[in-house]
């Protein structure tokens, strides 16, 4: 893991024998922790002191509506085929450990968690609060399609004011064929947030050692 067996011990233990104090391991500890021993993240957030008990503002979430929303779900797949769903489908990767940890009681979902499920089901978060049977589960996909249609259509209402904003003669070089190329490299060098002046500095020293040739 990269964490020194002393201050594991400590960890462990809850105390640092120094200073008599909780050790108060950082997040991304607690992280990396989480991947070696394959226990919930949220849940060493939560006994860290990161994160309140109640995780759900506003609401009383409750684990036993929880599990039966995700037995739902499930249908007659097995936890495992069901863990795997959840990835193909959104990326994301909830473990069979996880989802049974969820079912048998011991642990509550971190609202990322719910995030992720509600992406699996097309539902909206509210789904998670309520007892739900086959014909709800419909209504709140249905629900869930309509508030992407609008978030989807206010977006492309920002992105056509920022087009028709744009100067004419870079609007008509983005249209061209033959400028895809370079704005898919802008858009490759952007995504791996590579300074634009670090770009310029590499296309300026290129040209200059063209010229010289």
């Amino acid at each position: 893991m990269g964490i020194s067996y002393s201050y594991l011990s400590v960890l462990e233990k809850g105390i640092d024998p120094r200073t008599g104090k909780d050790p108060n391991p950082k997040p991304d500890t607690l992280k990396i922790i989480s991947r070696a021993y394959e226990y919930p993240y949220e849940e060493l957030m939560k006994a860290a002191g990161y994160l309140p008990e109640e995780i759900m503002t506003g609401r009383k979430f409750d684990l036993t509506i929880f599990i039966a929303n995700i037995n739902l779900l499930m249908g007659k797949m097995t936890i495992e085929e069901f863990s795997e769903d959840i990835y193909e489908k959104t990326g994301y990767s909830i473990s069979a450990k996880q989802i049974r940890s969820y079912l048998d009681g011991d642990i509550e979902p971190f609202p990322g968690t719910l995030n992720i499920l509600s992406k699996y089901a097309r539902v909206t978060t509210d789904f998670w609060y309520t007892f739900n049977n086959e014909k709800t589960l419909e209504q709140e996909r249905k629900r869930y399609e309509e508030q992407l249609l609008k978030a989807s259509t206010e977006q492309f209402g920002k992105d056509y004011l920022f087009i028709t904003n744009i100067r004419d003669d870079i609007k008509n070089w983005i249209l061209q064929e033959d400028s895809q190329q370079y704005i898919k490299l802008a858009l490759e060098a952007y995504q791996k947030k590579i300074n634009p002046s670090t770009i310029k500095f590499m296309i300026d020293a290129l040209a200059k050692e063209k010229e010289n040739k």
